[in-house]
């Protein structure tokens, strides 16, 4: 007995040590992210240029991997039939599946770079060229609109006021903006040099993504070898299901809303073509990829694209607006939660939480990234929460503790705040009639 005391106090001993030791060098890592704040950030810069075209493979590859999957199901007895062994058949299915999942998935971003770019720079140019003539056809539309109620207004800001707050808008951009010759070569060289640079992360991170793909059952087992060898079994499965449950709101989220979208620009651009809308394939490609922002994406896409329609054909770009909503609503209530379902598994409040905090710290690509995040901050901390509850034999539903006054020390149950005002009450009774008595 004497010597298992002693085993004990020694692990305890251990443990106490052990989270002490924790607890130090977290303080001491903070003290040093706080002092050497501007070098941190300066590395963390660099090591994102260094592993940005790893970092778009594995992005690439996670957004390809269900079009492999779909490929290597259809091709499956195809290879089983013409190989010879297992193993070759797996191999050059994968291999095919792979490549043309790739194939799709570029001729997919070529399409909408295609369709969106020069539509947008022509439109923009069209506008930037003719802003005054559109301007001037909506004050003449208004002017028929209200029946020649405002003609006066209308036909003065017509004639004297348009040109001025075109010169005005020149001034201001040049009066903030202070650049000479020497510094807007800078500039465009930079541009240049940058755009370049991120096309040959694209072509690089391709071949990643390929090799990912190819290999990713590999890269799977080699993790959960590393997590069983460094964890203890209990944590190892902890770790592995809170991994598997990342995946699956991971893939359940991003590619149910990347199908979403697809399908709300293909529907928008089939309603542009039916009403007659000017630029059909712009407004739709706008609309459908802002569609994949959480909550304020289809806002972001409608603001633009109303405006672009509104100064083409004002009565037009009104009832593109009214088409908008209706799409929203419909997407909103019947496509997405179809497509969706409860994939995050956490409220409206806390997705628009995730979607405000996501852009204020990274913009768009947190604004698409921080939902699924935040779902499984929230899995994570609703397990916690639900073994430390089990530990103390309390209730784990969480509508258990909507009327919740206090727990009774006694018997261990939670008491509600109604049950609570009629023991009150029944207390107060007792020693009213008491007092009666007495």
């Amino acid at each position: 007995m004497p010597e298992e005391n002693e085993k004990l106090e020694r692990r305890q001993f251990r443990k106490k040590l052990g989270s002490y030791v924790f607890a130090a060098c977290v303080v001491i890592l903070f003290y040093f992210l706080l002092r050497n704040g501007r070098s941190v950030s300066t590395a963390l810069d660099h090591f994102n240029k260094v592993i940005q075209p790893i970092f778009i493979g594995f992005v690439m590859a996670f957004l390809m991997n269900p079009m492999m999957g779909f490929f290597e199901k259809r091709f499956q007895k195809i290879f089983t039939r013409v190989c010879k062994t297992e193993v070759g058949a797996k191999k050059g299915n994968r291999a095919l599946s792979t490549i043309l999942a790739l194939i799709i998935f570029v001729g997919i971003l070529v399409f909408i770079v295609g369709s969106i770019v020069p539509n947008l720079i022509s439109t923009i140019i069209y506008l930037a060229n003719h802003i005054e003539e559109q301007i001037a056809a909506v004050l003449d539309w208004c002017n028929v609109i209200t029946k020649g109620n405002y003609e006066e207004a209308l036909m003065k800001a017509k004639d004297n006021n348009i040109g001025d707050l075109v010169d005005q808008g020149l001034d201001f951009v040049d009066q903030y903006i202070d650049y000479d010759e020497t510094d807007m070569m800078s500039m465009v060289t930079t541009s240049v040099l940058s755009v370049g640079k991120f096309v040959v992360n694209i072509i690089i991170g391709m071949f990643v993504s390929v090799y990912v793909l190819l290999s990713k059952e590999t890269f799977k087992a080699q993790t959960k070898k590393l997590v069983c060898g460094i964890f203890v079994p209990k944590y190892s499965n902890i770790i592995l299901e809170i991994s598997r449950k990342s995946g699956d709101i991971f893939y359940g989220f991003i590619i149910g809303k990347i199908i979403d979208s697809a399908i709300i620009g293909a529907i928008c651009y089939i309603g542009c073509l039916i009403m007659s809308m000017p630029y059909p394939v712009l407004v739709s490609v706008i609309v459908g990829v802002t569609n994949i922002v959480p909550v304020f994406g289809p806002y972001i896409g409608a603001v633009p694209t109303v405006i672009i329609i509104f100064l083409t054909e004002p009565m037009k770009g009104i009832y593109f607006l009214i088409f908008i909503l209706i799409l929203q609503q419909i997407d909103g209530n019947l496509i997405g939660p179809k497509i969706l379902g409860d994939s995050t598994g956490i409220s409206s409040f806390w997705v628009v939480f995730a979607v405000v905090v996501g852009a204020g710290f990274f913009g768009v690509g947190g604004m698409i990234v921080a939902v699924p995040i935040v779902a499984i901050v929230y899995y994570i901390i609703s397990r916690i929460s639900d073994y430390l509850v089990e530990k103390r034999d309390l209730p784990k539903d969480t509508s258990e503790y909507i009327l919740m006054d206090y727990i009774d020390l006694d018997t261990n149950e939670l008491i509600k705040h109604q049950e609570n005002v009629s023991k009150r009450k029944t207390h107060f009774s007792l020693n009213l009639i008491n007092h009666k008595k007495k």
